[in-house]
């Protein structure tokens, strides 16, 4: 994160969170009545909630909720539990899905450390507090948000637990956890001003992220469709009055691609992203999932390639085998034949046309270009680039499917994201063909940015489109178990911390 150096150095020296399980202790280098005795531990306190977006379960591995998608598929080397899971097999829980359980927990813990000790610091306005506070459960609503989403019912605890307390807690029931994280974000909104401080949350934030669990339960069942467009016309109301609108990429400095590089990444399209610098790194996109890649960690499939429409507006139909004259963000998102990068071709092989290239295990030999820096002088393992997790298009495009939704006009927020990417406007569609259009818009909109297996599974659409998918390499299995694949398996390191958290999701053993 872009931090203040002292007050970064400070956490690193005094807060160290065990990522092993849930039911470690959450400190285990001071005492945590000790640490918050003063203003500057408790902005330490919460940068380390900060801190904690950027583990690899919570955001820094976002991109590989593409790979259980019908996008992409990891390699079966780099995350076995991944792949078995995408091919509607049994899993055998590994290291990824452990992280999107515990990193999950790291944060709220941290969170719920913060949050058990604030009242009791002296020295800071009631102002400044209740902001600290404020950031504090949002965040944590965050983390909770995505757990329930990925697992279901849960562990939940809004107190920082001992070890043995934590070996007693049981699962609740993801519906409640839901309410909370409703009540989370609105009650985080009332407090949080428009203004954003180095990647911290927002009004606009926390209201955009209640409108996207709105939007999920609305697809679900849970809330209607009306209640849902009201937290939406919010989020974009309090995004407006924040000063963000669509990246303008109409000016000779500014294209597409350059929504997603590291110059423009602090652009007004960003409502709220994870941050990385030199100080904090991520995981290079240049380095694990491109061409570039020493041991590739995801590719395309080409269904997804082929989803992308012409530029006109047609449909494309893959037996034209052609990537000219396409929807721009084709060229964008997918490196593909035909694609010159630092002065050279890419010919459609493995490695081909490219020095350095030779992605091990690609099987459709599409791969990732989106957020891959041009610049090569970026050393491998070593990413700076911000990952969003709520952008203005997605906001446009959830309001187009809540008007839709309401029997309402829903065609003017799509235009605009389809105008903004070069495409024609559509008009006087019905409510079925604008639902799939506003579908297949946000599969091509925010490709690679972890959203388009949340749509799959709150929609009921995981089952049709990933057991649809055909590729001419038979070593890609691909399936969808209904009644199982629609959650993650609770990791068994858990379960057999603490049986409480038995039963385990419905279909795994």
């Amino acid at each position: 994160m872009k931090l203040i150096i002292k007050i970064y150095l400070l956490l690193i020296l005094i807060i160290n969170v065990s990522c092993d399980s849930l039911e470690l202790e959450p400190l285990n280098s001071v005492d945590s009545d000790s640490f918050y005795t003063s203003v500057e531990n408790l902005n330490a306190g919460l940068y380390g909630i900060y801190d904690a977006l950027q583990l690899e379960g919570m955001f820094g591995e976002q991109v590989l909720l593409d790979g259980l998608s019908d996008n992409c598929i990891v390699a079966p080397n780099f995350a076995p539990d991944i792949f078995a899971f995408a091919a509607g097999n049994q899993v055998e829980v590994a290291a990824s899905f452990i992280d999107m359980y515990q990193d999950a927990y790291v944060l709220i813990q941290r969170a719920n450390l913060l949050l058990d000790n604030a009242d009791d610091i002296t020295g800071i306005s009631s102002s400044d507090l209740e902001s600290i506070k404020a950031e504090a459960r949002g965040l944590r609503a965050l983390a909770y948000m995505k757990l329930a989403y990925l697992y279901g019912d849960v562990a939940f605890t809004t107190t920082s637990i001992s070890r043995e307390e934590a070996l007693q807690i049981s699962r609740t029931n993801r519906d409640t956890i839901i309410d909370f994280v409703l009540g989370e974000f609105a009650a985080a909104a009332a407090i949080l001003g428009t203004t954003s401080s180095d990647g911290r949350l927002t009004k606009q934030a926390v209201l955009g992220l209640h409108a996207k669990v709105m939007l999920y339960e609305a697809r679900i069942g849970n809330k209607t469709w009306t209640e849902a467009l009201t937290a939406i016309n919010d989020a974009i109301a309090a995004a407006d009055n924040g000063g963000h609108s669509l990246f303008d990429t109409d000016t000779p400095s500014n294209d597409y691609k350059s929504l997603f590089m590291e110059s423009s990444e602090s652009n007004s399209e960003f409502i709220f992203s994870v941050k990385y610098n030199s100080i904090d790194l991520s995981n290079s996109y240049l380095e694990r999932y491109s061409w570039q890649a020493g041991v590739l960690v995801m590719y395309i499939h080409q269904n997804f390639a082929d989803t992308y429409d012409y530029a006109d507006g047609t449909d494309y139909n893959p037996a034209d085998n052609t990537y000219v004259g396409r929807d721009p963000r084709l060229s964008v998102n997918i490196m593909h034949e035909g694609l010159t990068f630092d002065g050279l071709t890419y010919d459609g092989t493995d490695g081909g046309g490219f020095v350095g290239g030779n992605a091990p295990g690609s099987a459709t030999n599409l791969f990732l270009y989106k957020f891959v820096t041009t610049d090569f002088s970026s050393t491998f393992n070593e990413g700076t680039l911000d990952v969003p997790v709520l952008r203005y298009a997605d906001l446009l495009l959830m309001q187009a499917e809540a008007l839709n939704e309401t029997n309402a006009d829903g065609h003017a927020p799509l235009n605009l994201v389809r105008d903004r990417a070069g495409l024609p406007e559509l008009v006087g569609l019905s409510q079925g063909d604008l639902r799939e259009e506003i579908i297949h818009e946000r599969r091509v909109e925010l490709a690679f940015e972890g959203q388009r297996w949340f749509d799959l599974i709150t929609l009921g659409l995981a089952d049709s489109a990933i057991n649809a998918i055909v590729e001419e390499d038979p070593t890609v299995e691909r399936g969808f178990t209904q009644n199982r694949n629609e959650l993650l398996p609770i990791p068994q390191i858990e379960i057999e911390a603490n049986p409480n958290l038995l039963p385990q999701n419905p279909g795994y053993n």
